[in-house]
């Protein structure tokens, strides 16, 4: 059986993983049946789980520690938003926030069909810690920034070679000595990507040419530092600092909130695609060796930079995915369009009830270890969260009582996806 023996091997079984070898032996040994048996996902699933007795399975992670105050340090960081927005005449496409976030070079899931009962689950590309660090961003009223894609080594020879689709996405393609992001690679953000952004907006809804920038950050000790943020004040006045609460990212930061699970889905969605057309050659071949001998730097960079631009062209396309994520962090909490709020925070910064500079203290505890980052948001499922759901028909009469949204969730089922961007209609500014 092959998925039996890729299982063995640790490979990651999925779906699509196990359509591609269904579809590659009914291809060989009966192809006609390929005309009436479609291997749609939900019969690939109930296979697995009826015939092999596979169940979906992960590793544990630790919960994250979120203060019980987070909604009143959400309103905090809002209001620091109002008032420079505000005082500066700050357009919303110039209202940024970027995170980092890290993209393993085999982006192997840390779930499998396994055996149901199995105590011990191994899946190959687990544990390879071989990463880059992806820096994403998007501004409030729906854009997404550019990539800033950061690799592990000394020189430019450890990065991959910049391709068509590269260059048209304005991908900045870097490096640092452990693939993190240091003072280096973050100034060099602030120069190759949201200082063009900043002068495609200024032409776009016809700025001046002095605007000004909020760049809303997460407490990570390179973002808060004095030589960042010395950096900013001499070089790049026009780009004003506000802060997201420590341990407050996994409710107040976009980036965390919206955009790193789809863009990870993404990409590891192109993985298991690759991976799958992969064995069906095998299959073909009679040869079923797994991926060792293709997971080598050399081959699987070029192919990590092109998973990573797939995944971020299509999310680019969903501003209003993306505003609904903005809503979520910051409108639902103090709603900075409203006038009578942003005089509200303007009196508070007047009076000194509010400092708009704030550099928080302390950290984030997740920025304090390695690879922490990317178990936060590790996917639960295999369902693109971009994707509208769809369900079949049912066979009873009963009436199905439809699930309320609770807490800070999107309900994706009120998002027009398939709406065109040009579509979207510009925010004409908030002072």
């Amino acid at each position: 059986m092959h998925v039996q023996s890729l299982r063995d091997k640790g490979a990651s079984i999925n779906v699509i993983v196990t359509k591609s070898i269904m579809r590659a032996i009914l291809e060989t040994d009966c192809p006609a049946m390929l005309e009436t048996c479609k291997l749609s996902n939900s019969f690939v699933h109930r296979w697995l789980h009826q015939q092999m007795n596979y169940s979906w399975r992960a590793k544990t992670t630790a919960a994250s520690r979120v203060p019980d105050n987070w909604k009143e340090l959400g309103v905090l960081m809002a209001k620091r938003i109002a008032v420079n927005v505000h005082m500066y005449l700050i357009h919303p496409s110039l209202v940024i926030n970027m995170d980092q976030t890290g993209v393993h070079l085999v982006p192997s899931s840390n779930r499998t069909f396994a055996p149901i009962g199995s105590s011990s689950i191994a899946v190959l590309g687990a544990d390879d810690k071989r990463q880059i660090t992806c820096c994403i961003a998007s501004s409030m009223n729906g854009d997404l920034l550019p990539l800033q894609l950061v690799f592990q080594g000394k020189t430019t020879k450890c990065e991959p070679a910049a391709t068509a689709a590269s260059i048209a996405a304005s991908v900045h393609i870097t490096h640092s000595d452990n693939h993190w992001s240091t003072q280096e690679t973050m100034q060099q953000y602030i120069k190759e990507v949201i200082v063009p952004y900043t002068k495609s907006k200024i032409q776009e809804h016809r700025l001046q040419a002095d605007t000004r920038v909020v760049l809303v950050l997460d407490v990570w000790a390179v973002h808060k530092s004095e030589e960042f943020r010395m950096f900013l004040r001499q070089q790049h006045p026009n780009i004003h600092l506000v802060f997201v609460p420590a341990c407050c990212t996994s409710k107040l930061q976009v980036a965390d909130v919206i955009l790193q699970r789809p863009f990870k889905h993404g990409i590891r969605s192109r993985f298991n695609e690759w991976v799958a057309e992969m064995i069906r050659d095998q299959i073909a071949a009679n040869n079923l060796i797994g991926l060792n001998a293709y997971l080598k730097m050399s081959s699987i960079k070029p192919k990590v930079l092109q998973w990573c631009i797939e995944s971020w062209t299509r999310l680019k396309d969903q501003s209003v995915y993306i505003r609904a994520g903005w809503k979520l962090c910051v409108f639902d909490l103090f709603d900075i369009t409203k006038q009578e709020n942003i005089m509200q925070a303007v009196q508070e910064a007047a009076d000194n009830q509010l400092d708009h500079r704030l550099v928080p203290e302390g950290q984030d505890e997740d920025d304090e270890e390695d690879d922490s980052e990317h178990e936060s948001d590790e996917e639960k499922d295999e369902l693109d969260v971009l994707q509208k759901r769809v369900y079949g028909e049912r066979n009873s009469n009963r009436k199905r009582k439809q699930s309320v949204p609770f807490g800070y969730q999107v309900n994706s089922s009120q998002l027009d996806f398939a709406a065109s961007s040009s579509e979207d209609s510009d925010a004409d500014g908030m002072a």
